[in-house]
This record gives C-alpha cells, sequence and structure tokens, in this order.
C-alpha cells in the first residue's frame, strides 16, 4: 500500500522524513488550510495512494495535555457533527510500536476546524462541545476524503499550544500556501502587534516539543507508517 501524508507546514514534514525516506509515502503541506487540505488529499488519491494520514501539531482541549504530547486520533469530529473512525488495526499496531520505543502516547478524540481556534475560551468551548482532546485544520478533511475513497486514515498531532495558552494572531500567518514559513508576514504582523512577541517565543519552544515527538514518531514508527 502507498501512504498519503497530508501536514499543514514543511516543518512538520521535514519532522517525518524517517518515514518517507524510502519512498514509501508521498507527504503534502496544505499551509495551514482545510480547503488546501482537501485538495492535498484528493491529489494524493490521484496519484495513487491507498491509505491516508494526517500529522502535524494541534491545539490542545484537554487541559492534562502538555506541549509534546502525542495523540493518535481514535476517530476525527468535524464541526458539522460528522464523524470518522481511524483504522483500528493500523492505529493499535502504531500506538504499540510507539509505546514500545517509550512514547507515551494517547488515543483520543480529535476536533477537525476550518479556522484556527486562537483563544483559551474558543478552546473550551470546542472541548465542551465535542469531548475531543486536541484539535487541528487537516484531520477531519483528509478522514473525509478518505471515507469517500473508501481507503484506511490515521491521524497523529502532537501538543503545540496546550488548552490554557492562546494561540498568538501572529502565528496564524506564520504559513504560507505551500507550507513554507513566511518569515516576513510574521516578522510584519509581531511589529503590528508587539505584545505577542513573548506569546511567540512560548508558542516557538512549546513547537519544539511538539515537532520531536514527530520526529519520534517517524523514527519508531516509520515503517508502519511507511507500509500503512
Amino acid at each position: 500500500m502507498r501512504l498519503g501524508i497530508v501536514t499543514g507546514t514543511r516543518i512538520e514534514a521535514a519532522c517525518l522524513a524517517a518515514a518517507t525516506a524510502g519512498g514509501g509515502a508521498s507527504v503534502a503541506c496544505s499551509g495551514a488550510d482545510a480547503g488546501r487540505a482537501r485538495a492535498a488529499a484528493l491529489r494524493l488519491i490521484a496519484e495513487g495512494c491507498t491509505a491516508l494520514a494526517s500529522a502535524g501539531t494541534a491545539g490542545g482541549l484537554d487541559h492534562a495535555l502538555a506541549p509534546g504530547a502525542l495523540v493518535i486520533a481514535e476517530s476525527v469530529v468535524a464541526l458539522d457533527g460528522m464523524g470518522y473512525a481511524t483504522d483500528e488495526r493500523w492505529r493499535v499496531a502504531l500506538v504499540e510500536r510507539l509505546s514500545a520505543g517509550g512514547l507515551a502516547v494517547q488515543v483520543a478524540l480529535v476536533a477537525g476546524c476550518d479556522a484556527a481556534v486562537h483563544d483559551v475560551a474558543g478552546k473550551r468551548r470546542l472541548r465542551q462541545a465535542t469531548g475531543a482532546a486536541c484539535c487541528d485544520m487537516e484531520s477531519h478533511v483528509v478522514a473525509a476524503v478518505a471515507a469517500a475513497a473508501g481507503v484506511p486514515f490515521i491521524a497523529v498531532r502532537a501538543i503545540a499550544d496546550p488548552a490554557a495558552r492562546a494561540l498568538p494572531r501572529a502565528a496564524l500567518v506564520a504559513a504560507g500556501p505551500d507550507g513554507a514559513l513566511r518569515l516576513g508576514a510574521l516578522v510584519a504582523a509581531l511589529l503590528a502587534r508587539p505584545g505577542e512577541i513573548g506569546d511567540m517565543v512560548g508558542l516557538a519552544r512549546a513547537s519544539r516539543k511538539a515537532m520531536r515527538s514527530l520526529r519520534g514518531v517517524a523514527a519508531l514508527g516509520g515503517p508502519l507508517l511507511a507500509l500503512a
């Protein structure tokens, strides 16, 4: 089977390099945009992928999840109420592999959102409405494409901004359409809101922990990801 992985950014994709180096998987970056994530998933299916994964960072909704915590979705719920179960055999095998390698993994519900949930109050409302442990902007649309195509799906997310921390608005402009870092746009946003500089530093530290976790997933679970 050939795996297609949809990430939001190139940095996330680079963290998965160990899982894709052998050519067993293709990666597409959506630039943290749900519409582009859907298009990327459809393109991967058209190119011959027979399994899909959503992988990258996530916003925490469960206060027990610290930066870097790993969540593998048992299912993904969209805000319209549609739910998509992940492939059980694949999920169980991956969790066993990661746990045996020393990575702590939580299997939980993941919420998919078309727009970033950037404030603490919004995270709290989403948690109350869905019961999800975390949220991201790719998993729900990738799951929908996988369901329509009849192929296995899995979602692997690492917490970057925990439930008690707001996502700086400057971070919302950081990713370009191709998933690359738009440094100029980020600097301009911080110059317009200098009060967010400290928040961005905190987010960068938390994101490094999330990226470290994603690299661990690729290193330990790479064969399972590549073989799907």
